[in-house]
């Protein structure tokens, strides 16, 4: 593990029960029966029932396990000691199965050595990868011939704009970028000490899986966001939008590809 995934880790430690306890999060609702996953990644997934999935960076499991409630065969992979203890103790109490192992993604090989129909990842994953192209392999590495990758993501250009789409940030990688002090996105009284993040273009990423042997099946761009990136912006149904009403700039993206 590399010294920044470290403090990463640290820091993902941190967030675990906050985040276990934020009403954002609804474990409350997923322990009463509701999947924790959007309509977004339940159609462009399709059925999965019967099928072995891995869930790369899955946190403390909730949407692992929502996976697991639709019939799937799950196993669970995060950086965090603390999420890998909780996603166990939210299996037992939601009474589903399911394997959750605690490793950086970087060293997954070390300790799987597995192959998957489905291999999924989702919201706010890529920014804590230090090497795309490592991460690319090491996800097309466990997709059977046949089976697909799929990830929903945040848009490397909602990174860069405010809440009035100004731009405040770089599109292109600038290497290793250092935060402290950061308020956490989800609850804001939590101060995370250091966080180190790297910042990866759209083509960025369609390259690595590209490269990594898997075949394109869709490039899906979304103006909606997961969450409210900014106070300004206004929620309708499931997603979060600008409060212009204008539809014009890219938030959300969705990729699957496929092992040939």
């Amino acid at each position: 593990m590399s010294k920044y995934h470290e403090v990463n880790r640290e820091g993902w430690n941190k967030r675990t029960d906050s985040h276990y306890n934020h009403p954002g999060y609804h474990v409350k609702e997923f322990l009463e029966g509701k999947k924790k996953l959007h309509p977004l990644e339940l159609e462009e997934m399709g059925d999965v029932a019967g099928k072995n999935l891995l869930h790369l960076q899955c946190h403390f499991g909730m949407d692992t396990l929502s996976w697991a409630r639709l019939g799937a065969k799950v196993t669970g992979i995060d950086i965090s000691d603390r999420s890998i203890e909780v996603a166990d103790e939210l299996k037992e109490k939601a009474g589903l199965k399911g394997r959750f192992i605690r490793t950086d993604l970087i060293d997954l090989p070390d300790v799987l050595d597995e192959q998957f129909d489905i291999v999924f990842t989702s919201w706010g994953v890529t920014w804590w990868m230090s090497d795309i192209k490592r991460w690319a392999k090491i996800a097309a590495r466990y997709v059977k011939k046949g089976g697909f990758f799929y990830i929903a993501e945040t848009h490397p250009v909602h990174c860069m704009l405010d809440g009035d789409k100004k731009i405040i940030e770089p599109y292109f990688n600038q290497g290793v970028e250092y935060y402290a002090n950061e308020t956490d996105y989800c609850s804001k009284d939590l101060i995370l000490n250091d966080e180190y993040g790297w910042r990866w273009t759209l083509g960025d990423i369609v390259t690595a899986l590209i490269e990594a042997g898997l075949t394109i099946e869709f490039l899906h761009e979304f103006p909606f966001s997961v969450y409210d990136a900014w106070p300004t912006m206004v929620k309708d149904g499931d997603w979060w939008y600008y409060p212009d009403g204008k539809k014009d700039v890219p938030l959300s993206f969705s990729i699957k590809a496929r092992k040939l």
